[in-house]
């Protein structure tokens, strides 16, 4: 079952804070932490905008400021581009880390709907979730975790119990990928059969070949003698025959 947790409060009440403090102590531990949170932009003391920090690079780009431009929540522009650059990433990535801390599913943040869609598969999957939660959407998302409500008086406790109850699922295992057996190599015996076959299947060297050419040939030569020696006594024969038919013996 997924281990979403969700931090919801008033305004001020401490929860960027606290979940900067959860993610260094979670590291400090050697937990892989990934995420975001979104500290605010001031000038000279007032409150002008957010920013969105990569929990895990520490990469920082503009959610949302008085002077921006892009859809208006209160008195800010939300930067889309800029906060889906920082934010979606380490949301993507959900098996580089054991934890996801996401600071915050509010109005701002939920004007990308790519952030939305992201959202969604992280509280589906195994990798526990830190966030902190708008009023406005407690219905909406409650009900895939645990609810927690920050004050003044439970600020250390809450620290504490997200911090023990990460630690306690402790670090991913990562899946040794199966090695590769390699094939078996196939016999190169030759059987004594087809040795022997092989063996009368060689080609008879040049020379010999040459030699052996050579005996048939002189063997055939007397045996011509004897036919020419015979023809011609056949036909001395046939003269003498022919004369003495003449002469009338």
């Amino acid at each position: 079952m997924p281990l979403n947790f969700f931090i919801t409060g008033m305004p001020k009440s401490g929860k960027t804070t606290l979940l900067a403090r959860i993610a260094a102590e979670l590291k400090s531990h050697g937990l892989r932490v990934g995420g975001f949170i979104s500290p605010e932009e001031k000038t000279h003391g007032t409150r002008t905008g957010f920013y969105v920090q990569d929990i895990d690079s520490g990469e920082i780009g503009l959610l949302a400021d008085v002077n921006a431009n892009g859809p208006r929540v209160s008195k800010y522009h939300v930067d889309i581009k800029s906060f889906e650059d920082i934010a979606l990433p380490p949301l993507r990535r959900l098996d580089d880390y054991d934890v996801i801390i996401v600071d915050e599913i509010g109005r701002m943040e939920l004007k990308s709907q790519k952030f939305s869609d992201a959202l969604d598969r992280v509280l589906e999957s195994s990798t526990p979730l830190i966030a902190s939660l708008h009023g406005d959407f407690v219905d909406r998302y409650g009900q895939s975790g645990e609810v927690i409500f920050l004050e003044d008086n439970n600020r250390e406790a809450v620290f504490r119990d997200l911090v023990d109850k990460v630690k306690a699922i402790g670090r991913k295992q990562k899946k040794a990928k199966p090695e590769k057996k390699p094939a078996p190599k196939k016999a190169t015996k030759t059987p004594k059969a087809a040795g022997k076959k092989a063996m009368a299947a060689k080609p008879v060297p040049k020379k010999k070949a040459v030699r052996k050419a050579e005996a048939v040939k002189m063997a055939k030569k007397p045996e011509k003698k004897k036919e020419k020696e015979a023809e011609e006594k056949g036909k001395e024969k046939g003269v003498v025959e022919h004369l003495k038919d003449l002469l009338g013996f």
